[in-house]
């Protein structure tokens, strides 16, 4: 068994991954909310005892631990495993922890059980490649929306982190869009804005809207509004690349049947046909990219 691990700025959730089947039932999931604004050791605890809680699980059913592979967002020291840098508004205590060596330290791994880093999109994009809806796309765009938004481009499975069509470090969150960055147009809290500036109304989230859909005009034109922008700012990318297929995973794509119509027909409006998918393996692909990671050859054939 491979220890699947997912870190973001609210949550870890660990997965235990069958290597035969390479399968995840539910009820190999632990999950537990984190504050990411914490003080370090308070962080490290909550992340070790839900690590050592899949690892006792794992003893219990007499099963070998094979590896332990962990996305987070960046930016990372991933190949160090070090919060080498700031991130914003998330781990701030954590700047210049190696946390690879703390967490070998508390969970005592044995030299020969890898332990290994990659960044969260770039492991949900792995996992689509491999057991996910971009099995035939030769090159494809993976992207998260939710807190943040998170891409990876893929070149035969393989993130890319350069290269002709790719923007810098494969990420398209600080690209210029409008009168900001993309990720202010594709994350959660501009629906929380534009509600707001609608309605006078404060919203947790999307999850909010869904069910308000088609019956108030407000969240009509908002998820409308942001259609049309997320196909104006993703059609260069999708020809500059080529890309054959996109997914789409985090919290916002819950809301497919609210922008996915939309989405398609302004694409064509941009003169791009590109095929767009929404995950169905949602978080359980970065767990499975990230176990594509104990495999060495894949490994070492990943860009850092």
């Amino acid at each position: 068994m491979i220890l699947g691990v997912d870190i973001g700025g609210s949550h870890i959730t660990v997965g235990r991954v069958d290597t035969k089947n390479h399968k995840i039932p539910d009820s190999n999931l632990i999950s537990t909310e984190v504050d990411s604004t914490a003080q370090a050791i308070e962080i490290i605890d909550q992340w070790i005892q839900v690590l050592q809680k899949s690892i006792d699980s794992l003893n219990k059913d007499k099963e070998p631990l094979e590896g332990i592979c962990i996305a987070l967002p960046g930016p990372f020291d991933y190949y160090q495993g070090i919060f080498a840098y700031k991130m914003e508004n998330k781990f701030t205590s954590l700047l210049g922890i190696n946390i690879k060596k703390i967490i070998i330290k508390r969970l005592a791994l044995s030299d020969t059980i890898p332990l290994r880093f990659y960044n969260d999109a770039a492991c949900f994009g792995i996992g689509e490649f491999w057991k996910g809806k971009l099995k035939s796309a030769e090159k494809a765009l993976a992207i998260t929306l939710g807190t943040g938004f998170g891409a990876t481009f893929l070149s035969q499975g393989l993130p890319m982190l350069s290269g002709d069509g790719v923007p810098e470090n494969g990420e398209l969150y600080n690209i210029p869009f409008k009168n900001g960055i993309a990720d202010e147009y594709f994350s959660t809290r501009w629906f929380i804005k534009k509600y707001k500036e609608a309605t006078g109304v404060t919203i947790s989230g999307v999850k909010d809207l869904i069910t308000d859909f088609k019956s108030n005009p407000h969240t009509d034109q908002i998820f409308e509004e942001f259609s049309r922008n997320l196909a104006i700012f993703l059609s260069p990318w999708l020809k500059g690349f080529n890309v054959d297929a996109v997914v789409i995973g985090g919290n916002i794509s819950k809301a497919w049947n609210s922008f996915a119509d939309n989405l398609n027909t302004e694409l064509k409006n941009q003169g791009c046909n590109t095929k767009i998918y929404q995950s169905e393996l949602k978080e359980k692909a970065i767990l499975l990219g990230g176990a594509r990671l104990v495999n060495n050859i894949f490994y070492e054939s990943l860009c850092f």
